[in-house]
């Protein structure tokens, strides 16, 4: 542990340095511009961030930032100036709670946005103050939820897909094998944003002082102006930044100087961090900077997984953990694999699930037996089932005249080919194994969750359940955030409630497909092909 001892000295030369600064005569600014934009990652990279890949500052580093302004006593007010958001719907609930504990502090609060959409708004409505410029966009029209399917397009070129899934709610491939979406599956996702908009109305009411049918009254009415949004009560404002901001604003960067990091002490018991992001494989982490669905951007591998855990478990100074998770899941196996980890560590440390915007099948399987779990309420979750996929090119291969043969021995040599069609024997087989797979999956959160098989089964069946929905059903414990998960933590392990927390080291290696190493290709995508059974939820919402 001679390394952490080492980065908390480091870190302290550099905040007993910064706090001299900080104790230097200088007029302070009264009121601080922030500047609120981009995806928001959760927790700081612990591995290396590469020259092409964004330097994203993380969720995090904005509630540090947020924190230390609500605890400088001569800060009065905060801007925020929300520009280009592009955090999904459970990270703005994090960022707007994060906001609310600034207004709880007693700092005055004025958001400025100039484009209007569901997730600025909804971010923004937890200042005291709103304002626009009178040419403000406003894209307030609803929610949706939009699926291609492709099976028809595959046909063209003799490419089938055949799925196995337990059961009519498990959506995962969907759109490979069938032309249109099911009605469980239409049923799931109205639900989810019916949800969505009664979460975003009823903090939007109590924030502006209406009653939520005001709310869904300002979306149907399709608001287009600044003045009619102030009409309307939707802004208090309508200004450009010019007349807002004064010579008493600075900006963030004049501020910081005069806001002393906090210590660590090294004796200090502290709260483990294990962020577990992106589509859970076998094997080591790793990361694809590449648009591929599922397969490109983190994925989480066990091996890091267990190895983090271990080495949190391992730390004396670490008293409890927080298991961060933002995953739509995939392999059975190594979700099973970690889930063992966190179920045999919480008897000596408590250990804390949070759930981020996503975290279903898989990305739920893992959590199922933390001490408790915290989720957002927009949180994708549950999603209990199983599901497995392969390809058939059959036809394509007769097409474009391709003949692969194949020696076997066993009656099972061939099971998963894409040269035919499943055998009705292959076919039993697979739903045997999916069974058992779901049957373990049912097992493992009657355990952790302390429900009846049936009621599990009930409300599982490869449905997807919003968090506040999860809540009521008993999946996970309370609503929150990161900052609510660690506090949740510090409170079950008997720590001050400003005890430390840090982040457990897990670098990814960086994979980059290249034309001329056709093999760094397959090891971006063997991991989840290997499988036959996949815990697995890859469809996205997206808040317009």
């Amino acid at each position: 542990m001679a390394h952490h001892w080492f980065a908390d000295l480091r870190h302290n030369t550099r905040a007993l340095l910064h706090r001299g600064l900080a104790a230097l005569p200088g007029e302070r600014p009264r009121w601080v511009v922030l500047e609120i934009g981009g995806p928001y990652p959760a927790r700081r990279p612990t591995g290396r961030i590469w020259g092409f890949e964004e330097r994203a500052e993380t969720l995090e580093q904005l509630t540090e930032k947020l924190q230390a302004l609500a605890q400088a006593p001569w800060v009065e007010g905060v801007v925020l100036r929300i520009e280009g958001l592009r955090a999904p719907y459970g990270t703005v609930f994090a960022l707007r709670e994060a906001v609310q504990r600034l207004r709880d502090a007693g700092k005055q609060t004025l958001a400025y946005l100039t484009r209007v959409d569901f997730s600025s708004y909804y971010l923004a409505s937890a200042a005291q103050t709103i304002a626009v410029p009178e040419s403000a966009e406003f894209s307030l029209l609803g929610l949706k939820l939009s699926v291609t399917f492709v099976k028809d397009f595959l046909d063209r070129y003799g490419i089938r897909f055949e799925k196995q899934a337990i059961r009519e709610y498990k959506s995962a491939g969907d759109n490979l094998v069938h032309s249109r979406m099911s009605e469980a599956n239409r049923e799931q996702y109205t639900t989810l944003l019916e949800r969505f908009f009664e979460v975003f109305a009823q903090a939007v009411a109590e924030a502006r002082g209406v009653d939520p049918q005001t709310v869904r009254d300002w979306i149907d009415a399709g608001i287009t102006s600044a003045k009619e949004a102030q009409a309307r009560g939707l802004v208090d404002r309508v200004a450009y930044e010019d007349e807002l901001i004064q010579k008493h604003h600075q900006p963030y960067r004049a501020a910081a100087r005069f806001l002393p990091p906090k210590l660590r002490v090294f004796s200090a018991r502290r709260v483990a961090v294990v962020p577990l992001v992106g589509a859970i494989v076998t094997g080591p982490s790793r990361r694809v900077p590449l648009p591929l669905p599922i397969l490109g951007g983190d994925q989480a591998g066990s091996e890091s997984l267990l190895r983090a855990l271990r080495l949190a478990e391992a730390d004396p100074k670490t008293a409890a953990i927080v298991l961060y998770v933002d995953s739509p899941g995939g392999s059975a196996l190594a979700s099973d694999l970690i889930l063992r980890e966190v179920a045999r560590i919480k008897k000596t440390k408590p250990v804390v699930a949070v759930l981020g915007p996503v975290a279903a099948s898989g990305g739920y399987y893992v959590a199922c037996q933390a001490t408790r779990i915290v989720a957002a309420p927009t949180t994708l979750t549950g999603s209990i089932g199983v599901v497995t996929l392969f390809g058939i090119l059959e036809e394509f291969n007769h097409r474009y005249g391709l003949n692969p043969e194949a020696i076997t021995l066993g009656r099972f040599a061939e099971l998963g080919t894409s040269r035919r069609a499943p055998t009705e024997e292959e076919r039993a087989l697979i739903q045997r194994y999916i069974e058992e797979v779901y049957a373990r999956f049912v097992a493992r959160v009657v355990e952790g969750r302390g429900l009846e098989p049936a009621r599990v089964d009930e409300i599982g069946r490869g449905r997807v359940w919003a968090g506040q929905d999860a809540l009521e059903l008993g999946l996970v414990d309370e609503l929150g955030d990161v900052e609510r998960g660690l506090a949740l933590a510090r409170e079950l392990a008997d720590l001050p409630p400003d005890a430390p927390a840090w982040n457990v080291p897990m670098p990814k290696p960086l994979i980059l497909p290249r034309p001329d190493q056709p093999s760094a290709f397959l090891k971006v995508l063997a991991p989840l092909l290997a499988e036959r059974a996949l815990l697995l939820h890859p469809e996205v919402l997206e808040i317009r």
